[in-house]
């Protein structure tokens, strides 16, 4: 099944490092949003978003701690 326009184009966008599309990228995997849920790959696009200073994903990553296993948990 092909994916949605505006899907195809927010992963273009990811790709290229635009750090608001890593961050909704992420957030597509972590609530399986058009894409099947996977916290391992959410997380690894939103931490590279906060990496790059964007302050959604630093906050998220403020909001969610990680195991020994690269899990992602809610802390709340």
């Amino acid at each position: 099944m092909r994916k949605p326009k505006k899907l195809r184009a927010l992963i273009k966008r990811a790709k290229t490092g635009n750090l608001y599309a890593m961050y909704q990228l992420g957030i597509c995997y972590q609530l399986g949003r058009r894409l099947p849920q996977d916290m391992n790959e959410a997380t690894a696009r939103i931490v590279r978003s906060a990496e790059g200073g964007y302050a959604p994903a630093i906050q998220w990553m403020e909001d969610y701690f990680f195991d020994d296993n690269a899990d992602v948990q809610s802390i709340s």
